[in-house]
């Protein structure tokens, strides 16, 4: 899908931002997908051992058995389906062991389109997970961050999915749009702070990741912000071991393999233990 007239281009410093409607749902998948499939990889493959924190933690909790991910927002699955194939390729040329790995996968999401395109990810990608033992059981969940009753359905669904479950891994993703751009930071807090709450406790950890970009990175920005509510507010029950870890790479364009561009990584890893 090219830009057209009525279109804003996606640019490096200038991504596009989902929303509720088809139209911007249509536009950021088709321009940021990529990217963001691109970052999750970045994260977990670390070629230039930048983010070996994260990358450690993506490759115990995928490594076998069977484990909750709660992908909140989960888009249209890019980060997740990224982990999850890579894990796969890995397998596919025994870098990783194929130890059976079986993912009850929490998708929340407030866009329907957005859902709808996570189902369709999913479904094509299957048989090639499957190949490699990978056996994905996933519910897609219509989620306001903003609101505290969407938030308490959320919290309900991993609650009972991640009981039958050894561990649990919750993924947040390219949420500094939002939260920044539109200054839902104060809105989306309490339900934030919920949602780790509730996470928190055994083997559990947090895995939160963005694009390096002032927004996430610069003093008073996302990650800034993040590891002072860790600190302080949520300490009973989040914990770090390091600040935000940041890695770029160059990645072929699918559609245009001939053509590389440049993305960047933020990424914090959280342990969600209780004191």
């Amino acid at each position: 899908m090219g830009c057209g007239r009525s279109q804003t281009c996606a640019t490096p410093t200038t991504p596009p931002v989902g929303g509720l409607d088809k139209a911007r749902t249509d536009q950021h998948f088709a321009q940021a997908f990529d990217g963001s499939a691109a970052r999750a990889q970045l994260a977990i493959t670390d070629p230039k051992d930048e983010v070996a924190r994260a990358s450690n933690a993506f490759v115990q909790f995928l490594s076998g058995n069977r484990v909750c991910i709660t992908d909140a927002p989960c888009g249209a699955g890019a980060t997740v389906f990224a982990f999850l194939a890579t894990i796969a390729e890995l397998r596919a040329h025994a870098v990783l062991p194929r130890e059976p790995l079986d993912v009850c996968l929490i998708g929340a999401e407030i866009s329907g389109p957005a859902r709808e395109y996570a189902a369709q990810v999913l479904s094509e990608l299957r048989p090639t997970l499957e190949e490699q033992a990978i056996f994905v059981d996933a519910e897609l969940l219509d989620w306001n961050v903003t609101d505290s009753m969407s938030t308490t359905d959320l919290i309900r669904k991993v609650t009972v999915v991640s009981s039958s479950c050894r561990k649990l891994l919750m993924v947040v993703a390219n949420f500094n749009a939002f939260l920044e751009k539109e200054r839902k930071r104060k809105d989306a807090q309490p339900q934030l702070e919920e949602l780790f709450r509730h996470a928190s406790g055994g083997n559990n950890m947090a895995i939160w990741i963005e694009p390096d970009m002032n927004r996430a990175t610069r003093e008073g920005g996302l990650f800034p912000w993040l590891i002072n509510l860790i600190d302080n507010a949520w300490r009973r029950f989040v914990s770090r071991d390091s600040d935000f870890e940041t890695a770029s790479v160059q990645f072929a364009l699918p559609l245009n393999p001939r053509k590389t561009v440049r993305v960047g990584l933020a990424v914090i890893a959280m342990i969600l233990t209780r004191s």
